[in-house]
């Protein structure tokens, strides 16, 4: 397994301050959740221990209820959904820390 982090930040270079990152192929997947400083660290089976290499989709989420109880979108909705997140990520030994941009909704 190869421990699996970075940042995540908006087009403008600030961070994405909350949410979930997903990595995952069709037989396996890691999951991590986004720091206020835009960091994350992926677990699978235990917390930190990462995944194997392989070529991953990426997708990440941010958001909350308001007061009324609507879903408000901090990150483009688009990168949620594996099908239009455009994310994608090759894990190898060589490489184990992954940075991505996404937008504002």
């Amino acid at each position: 397994m190869i421990v699996t982090g970075g940042k995540i930040t908006f087009d403008d270079g600030s961070p994405v301050t909350t949410g979930d990152i997903v990595f995952s192929t069709g037989s396996y997947m890691a999951d991590g959740r986004i720091q206020q400083d835009g960091t994350y660290t992926l677990s699978s089976l235990k917390p930190g221990d990462g995944l194997p290499p392989g070529t991953y989709t990426v997708t990440i989420s941010s958001s909350a209820r308001d007061e009324g109880e609507q879903l408000v979108y901090f990150v483009d909705p688009k990168f949620a959904d594996p099908a239009t997140s455009g994310l994608t990520a090759e894990v190898s030994k060589g490489q184990s820390k992954f940075d991505f941009t996404v937008t504002k909704p």
